[in-house]
């Protein structure tokens, strides 16, 4: 099997399309997850991946203490925090 600089102008676009429509989105999303969470400060209400929400007690390092109705306090690693929420957002069972 012999290749050539066609084969190469086939694949050189193909690669470019999948790098753009895949790739650099999902690493645009990353940045903004990040900055999100370096922007977390004690008070805001967040949703973490399980669905819960909650109140930060506080920030340690890469452990956050959410407060939930109750008084009930769990640590969350920062990357379990899915988003802040505004109390008119927040779903009240």
């Amino acid at each position: 099997m012999k290749f050539n600089v066609q084969d190469l102008m086939f694949f050189l676009p193909m690669i470019a399309i999948i790098y753009f429509m895949i790739f650099l989105p999902k690493k645009k999303e990353q940045q903004a997850q990040t900055k999100m969470l370096e922007a977390l400060k004690k008070g805001d209400r967040v949703l973490t991946t399980s669905g819960m929400y909650g109140e930060i007690a506080a920030i340690r390092d890469n452990v956050i203490t959410l407060k939930f109705e109750g008084g009930v306090r769990i640590d969350f690693i920062k990357s379990a925090i899915t988003r802040a929420v505004d109390e008119k957002e927040e779903v009240k069972a």
